[in-house]
């Protein structure tokens, strides 16, 4: 069977997914070498993972050759003085600093803002000893940083700014120096060479970048048309578990929040029984497409959770923003121009009198146990909870599929939210709503 063009890699055509925030990059990001700050945080992972084992070898060789000058210095003499010790010092402190981190658990979290500070001062030291070195007669030095120019491209583990930062660091502490030292003939001999060395890194870097970060977001489309669900569109049961157990560790390790929503068509049975399976599947799809819309953000993501539930993740909101958006959803939902579930369909009747639900002069939401003029509704649980260490994603699933039962319980058509309280005294690995006759 030949692969629909869309899906064949190299030949995506980003206007055709118009709610994927990968595709929306595709548009926009490639070219400026950023994207959505969400995203930008989870290709500086990959790239960060990519790297590891250059950004070890790298480090490791430098505070192998520091420990050799140091051991030189000591069996032979010749010790630097003044501002090349100064430099040398803050060389090998620098140096030593970034090779523990690489080596580390807190590499992926911790390496990226540390090298962009750490990484021009090495840069920046390493080549004031040289231009030190070339002022005293040593011109061949001029090669060792043009090795550095170049390591800060490839093996110091940094994106294309922060490397331009690091490499006009050098130029300028390599000019600076030269100038101390009144080495003239040093800047004579080093600066065209070390200029030209950037130049080729500069140009390089940003290709090789722009190609990552391209094969980043199409292999992210391509997964997400993968795992999405056929009849709605949205995400699959596996994609939202693989996505969710990335973004638990992921706000566990930045302290941020996450909600999820679980969200279940009120008497879907009924409703399909009484107006056939097409109008069923029309139903889902409109209530997939509305939930979507609610989904937008780069981490926040829309799922088919099974049958006529859905589920939804969001990150990093308040208590309140979460609550305003599934009262959202909710009235969403129960406006659209769908015809009304019936809990009790009847040959004369597609529902009851709009008189029957004892709750209409109350003020209470809507429920679908009246068919009046209202259309489908949807029940609504909600939890709000900080990732922390001996919790599993599975636990804020659980707390939402708990207050869905309770939304259930109460009446159908209505939100309830469940927050930190209440995670905190989940059982988990018991889903009592699961128990619930879904109809």
């Amino acid at each position: 069977m030949p692969t629909p063009n869309h899906l064949t890699p190299g030949r995506f055509n980003p206007d055709e997914f118009p709610d994927s925030a990968y595709a929306r990059e595709l548009r926009t990001g490639v070219a400026r070498l950023r994207f959505a700050p969400e995203l930008e945080g989870l290709y500086a992972q990959a790239h960060l993972q990519r790297l590891r084992l250059r950004v070890r070898i790298w480090f490791s060789l430098n505070c192998l050759l520091a420990l050799f000058s140091i051991i030189s210095w000591v069996f032979v003499g010749g010790a630097p003085r003044g501002l090349v010790l100064w430099a040398y010092a803050l060389a090998d402190v620098t140096a030593l600093a970034l090779t523990w981190l690489a080596w580390t658990r807190a590499y992926e979290r911790r390496y990226m803002g540390v090298a962009r500070v750490l990484v021009p001062i090495l840069g920046a030291s390493i080549a004031v000893f040289i231009a030190a070195g070339m002022a005293g007669g040593f011109g061949q030095l001029v090669g060792v940083l043009t090795i550095n120019i170049i390591a800060v491209f490839f093996f110091a583990g940094l994106l294309f700014r922060a490397a331009l930062l690091a490499t006009a660091a050098i130029l300028a502490a390599f000019t600076a120096a030269a100038v101390h030292y009144g080495g003239s003939t040093t800047l004579v001999a080093g600066l065209p060479m070390l200029l030209i060395i950037a130049a080729i890194g500069i140009v390089s870097y940003r290709d090789i970048e722009r190609s990552y970060r391209r094969n980043f977001l199409e292999s992210a489309l391509m997964a997400e048309l993968v795992a999405r669900d056929e009849l709605s569109g949205l995400m699959n049961r596996r994609a939202f578990d693989e996505h969710m157990l990335r973004l638990w560790q992921h706000a566990q390790r930045d302290r941020r929040s996450l909600a999820v929503l679980m969200i279940d068509i009120d008497h879907f049975k009924a409703y399909n029984d009484a107006h056939g399976h097409q109008a069923g599947d029309v139903a889902l799809r409109t209530v997939a497409q509305l939930l979507k819309g609610f989904a937008r953000r780069p981490l926040d993501l829309a799922a088919r959770y099974g049958g006529d539930e859905f589920v939804a993740v969001l990150y990093d909101l308040s208590r309140d923003n979460v609550a305003e958006i599934a009262e959202q959803v909710r009235r969403a939902v129960q406006g659209t121009a769908l015809p009304p579930a019936d809990p009790a369909p009847s040959p004369a009747s597609l529902g009851p009198p709009a008189s029957a639900d004892p709750r209409a002069s109350a003020g209470s939401p809507a429920s679908a146990d009246t068919a009046g003029s209202h259309g489908v509704t949807v029940s609504i649980g909600a939890g709000v909870v900080m990732p922390m260490m001996g919790r599993t994603f599975q636990g804020a699933v659980q707390l939402a599929d708990e207050a869905l039962y309770e939304a259930k319980q109460a009446g159908r058509d209505r939100v309830v939210l469940k927050a930190a309280e209440d995670y905190y005294r989940l059982d988990t690995g018991s889903f009592r709503a699961s128990i619930v006759e879904r109809v």
